[in-house]
């Protein structure tokens, strides 16, 4: 499982948001999912294995 800190930019791998770059703002420990935000208003949680760091 991969390890993100808050602040890393990742881009998302799976679902409607796919390709989409955004930034991990929290982490959600009960889940262990992320709170990753893609733009002004939009964000959502994903768990480790549907984000990936993003690497231009």
């Amino acid at each position: 499982m991969t390890e993100f800190n808050i602040g890393d930019t990742v881009q998302i791998i799976t679902g409607p948001l796919k390709h989409s770059v955004g930034t991990v703002v929290y982490l959600y420990e009960e889940t262990g999912k992320y709170l990753v935000r893609t733009g002004v208003g939009v964000q959502d949680y994903y768990a480790p294995d549907e984000i990936e760091l993003f690497n231009p």
